[in-house]
């Protein structure tokens, strides 16, 4: 391994943002402080490849999950790029950190300092050794240190798969701006970076040893992709590469990542070139000693490229916990009705099996499928006293779970009104097994059971065993009720052993509570499943279905967050401060206005139907757009009796409409149906929120005074006297229903009536 060194710099330092909490790390441009530009030099790239790099050679986890090696722990993907193009990474192991090197960080990582060999012989925490792969390669992670950075491959601190939280920078504390402290750069978040492999190890897993490459210069960074770019632009000096004591466990799969699947920063396996065709599956034998496997080779070969959503969840077979590896996305029978924005549904069985399989027979909750075995779902359904820990405790947080279901049919079982179940979170819930079907992949139907008391819950966790709770099922008194079938379905292997479940999309760095009178906002899912709330400081708290995909908690800002909006496809959101830097979320960065000098400040924001583009509005009713939506006119060149104070998107045109802070609506490409602009108000204007269909808006007051136009009014908050002001509304887009979001958090819901619309929660 060659001699790293680490100078001072001549024009800054190269790794002020990696302490400086990760400032501008996060997957947007946002409105940080800017950097100097670097030019330093650092010791040379490795060598050129080896050969065996077409990528065809696939046996996936082989050193980490098979029987000889039951460790298999973080398992999950990321992007990364080899010799220019998007690559898909494949990680199956915890990192480790060497631990002959000093480091003051919780996770053991620094920076600063090599391994203390070029060949490791030590044993990662969870046994796999360090010496059993034939390369010491390396993971080139450039990190950009400039404002308004571009996405990056892994968005926000730890956010891709098995990266460690923290890192030790103490070593490089005299290189930085101000020589800080060492002691204060001991424990600091890991920034946003990309990937950069030289070598794909003919497709082999094996242990990187990460670099840092970081740069100020934003071309620089644009042309990281790449072993060879990053030595031109060390030669250059207009990067610095600092050495680091960490190693990840990955495997490059086969083929490319196209750039658009790579923009999504969601991981999925891609194709790979041509080979000769897999040996089949064997037949679901029904064995149950868990000693054949072969992982993913039906999905993640370079002649199956349908490998999705790779992870980990956990189950129970006869009172035994085991792994369930997911290798596909989950299917629900659309033949079967359900108003869930996912398809799926319960109290009906399937009509039709998925894609591929041979045998037609659908299964139901007494009979099954020769292919397809049943995964049972004990689901708590009562609300008090709040659901202890079970293998999947809160909405999606167990891999490839959909985030939505109808329970409609279940109404009266549940005591709510249809109409408010068509379309509701995915509940917590446990797993149980009848068999392992040998350990090898396939499709199977989800039935629920449900388990009506905390007493019921206990039971099902002690007992582990589908035919030991299926003996208490309407038993009086057991607390669990009879079978409901489904129309869903969920790909996956059970594993030998037990490993920890890989983690899913949700962080956190987000807060259950916001501090009183600083929030700013809230957005709602484009389905009406939950919502996320946002203060000044860009913390955020996230309701119902919503997921947690970071926040700006601890990053200092130029200007504060004034607005926040949801992507409607991926369930991501933006943040925007008021100098118009954006920040985006598991969601698409399509510019910002952070780099202009604006006439006014930003207010708000808000997104296209199809979550590639978003609109921001200042106070004198600029409007700025960026991706694919379209400017459609603005009050920019107007004199306004008051400021614009935010904007809504007319749903069905496309276009959008501006309010101010006295009422006055603004259309553009949308139909005007009235305003209090004419009127004397109480207080004061803060937002608008049209409904789902375009046909009509409400206008939200401070005091939290609703007045509607051409929509139906289901209350207000006029006449009650509120502990901090209302900030915003909401629209509810599967139905017509809104909640309004006050400056402390709080959240007020009004429906139709009798319909007793979701209250997820709130920030207060």
């Amino acid at each position: 391994m060659p001699t790293h060194t680490l100078r001072r710099f001549r024009t800054g330092a190269v790794a002020v943002a990696l302490c400086s909490m990760s400032l501008l790390a996060f997957g947007g441009a946002g409105s940080a402080p800017a950097q100097a530009a670097t030019v330093v030099h650092a010791h040379a790239v490795q060598d050129p490849a080896p050969n065996g790099n077409n990528g065809t050679t696939i046996d996936p986890l082989q050193y980490n999950c098979g029987n000889d090696a039951p460790s298999c722990g973080q398992l999950g993907e990321s992007y990364g790029y080899y010799n220019g193009t998007n690559v898909d990474l494949l990680y199956s192991e915890n990192y480790y950190c060497d631990p002959a090197v000093q480091s003051y960080a919780t996770t053991g990582c620094e920076a600063g300092a090599p391994p203390s060999s070029a060949d490791p012989t030590g044993v990662s925490a969870d046994g796999t050794s360090l010496g059993n792969t034939t390369h010491g390669d390396t993971l080139y992670i450039p990190v950009p240190l400039f404002s308004n950075p571009p996405p990056t491959q892994c968005v926000a601190t730890a956010t891709c798969i098995d990266h460690p939280p923290t890192i030790d920078l103490s070593r490089i504390a005299g290189a930085l701006p101000g020589n800080p402290a060492p002691a204060s750069l001991r424990n600091v978040p890991i920034p946003a970076h990309d990937h950069v492999v030289g070598t794909r190890n003919g497709g082999l897993p094996e242990w990187w040893n990460v670099e840092v490459v970081a740069t100020t210069s934003p071309s620089t960074f644009a042309t990281l992709t790449s072993v060879s770019a990053i030595a031109a632009a060390e030669q250059a000096g207009t990067v610095a590469e600092v050495p680091t004591n960490a190693y990840l466990f990955f495997q490059v799969l086969p083929g490319t990542v196209p750039a658009a699947q790579a923009a999504n920063l969601a991981a999925t396996a891609p194709p790979g070139p041509p080979v000769a065709a897999p040996a089949a599956a064997p037949p679901a034998s029904q064995v149950e000693p868990g000693t054949t496997f072969d992982n993913l080779k039906n999905d993640c070969s370079a002649t199956a490229p349908n490998c999705q959503n790779i992870g980990i969840s956990h189950d129970w077979v006869d009172g035994q916990n085991v792994d369930a590896l997911y290798t596909e996305p989950f299917f629900c029978d659309t033949h079967v009705t359900s108003g869930a924005s996912t398809g799926c549904e319960a109290g009906a069985p399937p009509t039709t099996v998925p894609p591929g399989v041979s045998d037609p027979t659908p299964p139901s909750t007494t009979t099954t499928n020769s292919q397809i075995d049943p995964l049972y779902i004990p689901v708590p359904i009562y609300s008090s006293p709040a659901v202890p820990y079970t293998q999947c405790p809160t909405v999606v947080t167990c891999i490839d779970h959909p985030a939505t279901i109808d329970l409609s049919r279940l109404a009266s079982a549940l005591g709510a009104p249809a109409s408010a179940l068509t379309n509701v979170p995915l509940p917590s819930h446990d797993h149980l097994l009848t068999t392992r079907n040998g350990d090898q992949p396939e499709w199977w139907n989800v039935i629920v059971i449900p388990v009506t008391t905390p007493q019921g819950l206990a039971s099902v966790e002690n007992l582990k065993s589908y035919s030991a709770v299926k003996s208490l099922e309407g038993v009086a008194g057991s607390g669990i009720g009879g079978e409901v079938p489904t129309n869903a379905y969920l790909w996956f292997q059970t594993l030998p052993g037990a490993g920890p479940a890989s983690p899913g999309p949700v962080q956190s760095d987000c807060m259950t509570h916001l501090p009183s009178g600083s929030v700013v906002g809230g957005a709602a899912l484009g389905d009406g499943t939950g919502y996320v709330l946002t203060d000044a400081k860009g913390d955020v708290s996230v309701f119902g279905a919503a997921t947690c995909y970071g926040s700006l908690t601890g990053v200092p800002l130029n200007a504060p967050i004034v607005g926040i909006a949801t992507d409607k496809t991926t369930g991501g959101y933006w943040l925007v401060a008021s100098d118009g830097g954006v920040f985006a979320f598991n969601a698409p960065f399509e510019g910002s206005a952070g780099g202009l000098k604006l006439n006014r400040p930003v207010v708000g924001m808000t997104s296209t139907l199809n979550g590639n583009g978003y609109w921001l509005v200042a106070s004198d009713g600029g409007v700025f757009s960026y991706g694919s939506a379209r400017f459609q006119g603005s009050t920019g060149n107007l004199t306004l009796n008051k400021p614009v104070v935010g904007m809504g998107l007319d749903r069905s045109t496309g276009g959008y409409w501006l309010v101010a802070a006295d009422g006055g609506v603004f259309s553009y490409n949308a139909p005007f149906y009235g305003s209090t602009g004419n009127l004397t108000l109480n207080k004061p204007v803060v937002g608008i929120a049209p409904v789902s269909d375009g046909s009509g808006y409400r206008l939200i007051a401070s005091d939290g005074g609703v007045f509607s136009y051409n929509a139906p009014f289901y209350g207000s908050t006029g006449n009650l006297t509120l502990n901090k002001p209302v900030v915003g509304g909401m629209n509810n887009n599967s139905y017509d229903g809104y909640w309004m979001v006050a400056s402390d958090g709080g959240v007020f819901t009004f429906s139709p009536p009798g319909e007793g619309m979701a209250f997820f929660g709130s920030a207060a």
